[in-house]
């Protein structure tokens, strides 16, 4: 597989799987749902969706496996002769992979274990909001990089750090991760692009 293929796959695939196993998750919760009044992880609790979580959770350990991967497949954007794009473009990597792990730590700890669910849930938060950012800085060196994808990619920092401070606001969270799928799977199609 050519390096520009990893992160297009894994872009189509971390987002997809993310949904298709979030849906599972939701058609088996008995319980109202609503994103006014519920965190997406509610989905993963055992106790609430003893049905559906396990959709959820492992649907949360296959996006952060996948997302890894996209973030090992953005090293095909690495100018050979510019220092500082290639700095920013490890660490879009370093924070990207270490988030996803993160990712992957709060599948395998849902939200009924909330103390250590809430600290992988906030670290994913903020080590991708940490590598988005930095991802928009490194392919703003890229002529062909669409401007509107670089600006995209702020805003889904910005919303994963909102998400962080606005803790009781459910709604934003969903949008969050709304933003967050299309800038991942976006990305993923430009990289096929290139």
């Amino acid at each position: 597989m050519k390096r520009y293929q990893i992160s297009f796959i894994t872009a189509i695939l971390a987002s997809a799987g993310y949904l298709v196993f979030t849906f599972l998750a939701y058609i088996r919760y008995s319980l109202p749902y609503s994103p006014l009044t519920n965190w997406l992880s509610d989905l993963g609790n055992p106790i609430q969706n003893p049905h559906g979580a396990v959709f959820y959770n492992i649907g949360i350990i296959l996006t952060g496996l996948l997302l890894m991967m996209f973030f090992l497949g953005l090293s095909m954007w690495k100018f050979e002769d510019n220092r500082v794009q290639n700095i920013m473009l490890r660490l879009t990597q370093a924070f990207g992979i270490l988030g996803s792990f993160c990712m992957l730590m709060s599948g395998i700890f849902p939200i009924n274990l909330y103390k250590i669910h809430a600290f992988w849930s906030s670290s994913l938060y903020i080590l991708l909001s940490t590598g988005f950012v930095f991802s928009a800085a490194a392919l703003r060196y890229h002529q062909r990089v669409p401007r509107w994808l670089l600006s995209l990619g702020v805003l889904t920092a910005v919303m994963v750090i909102l998400t962080s401070f606005l803790s009781t606001l459910y709604v934003i969270e969903w949008i969050t991760v709304l933003v967050f799928l299309s800038y991942v799977t976006l990305l993923g199609i430009e990289t096929k692009k290139i």
